[in-house]
């Protein structure tokens, strides 16, 4: 049997573990919502001062540091490593919160993120096959850039950068995977403290 002491310590040691976590993931959300925030302002910002017509275009037009750097990134990646460092942590933080849902409402969530996981699928293969069907026609004319591929279709005057649409919606189809998988993890937790 455990003296009182040592018991008391490893529950103050699991506090402050627990606290320890917590905190990184609010410091996570807090940097990647401002990541995004940033990243959407400059967007918009750029598209409206540089008059570009292609949605997502400045995200994906431009490297960081720059195109001469080996180790560049383009800000569209950023944004979608920033979307699902949030989408992680954000619902970690809410753990507590959600672990007193009723069942029901884990079946409304899981209802919804199965339908928008199961569009940005559709999404996701659909900008694919554009995307292939159009680098095909490209390289025949000797065009071999997949950053200047858009979708025009259905509204042609509003075109869609395609790599700034695949990897929004393969931003959007991972973080519903794991929002669902989350999501039965937290039924599964609770029926076993039940």
């Amino acid at each position: 049997m455990q003296r009182p002491e040592v018991a008391e310590q490893r529950k103050v040691s699991r506090m402050r573990e627990s606290n320890a976590h917590k905190r990184i993931f609010e410091i996570i959300t807090l940097l990647c919502t401002g990541v995004i925030l940033t990243l959407t302002s400059y967007s918009i910002v750029a598209s409206i001062m540089g008059h570009i017509d292609v949605v997502g275009a400045t995200l994906v037009n431009v490297q960081i540091p720059s195109q001469t750097n080996p180790l560049s990134v383009k800000p569209v990646s950023i944004l979608m490593a920033a979307a699902l460092g949030l989408t992680y942590s954000g619902l970690e933080l809410a753990r507590p919160s959600m672990l007193k849902f009723s069942s029901s409402t884990y079946s409304y969530l899981k209802m919804f993120i199965f339908g928008g996981t199961a569009l940005a699928a559709y999404e996701v293969m659909y900008n694919f096959a554009i995307w292939i069907a159009q680098l095909s026609a490209a390289s025949i004319a000797g065009i071999l850039n997949p950053d200047i591929v858009v979708n025009s279709f259905p509204n042609p005057s509003i075109p869609w950068n395609l790599v700034f649409a695949t990897k929004l919606t393969t931003t959007i189809l991972a973080a519903g995977l794991y929002s669902f998988y989350y999501i039965r993890s937290l039924e599964k937790e609770k029926a076993s403290l039940a």
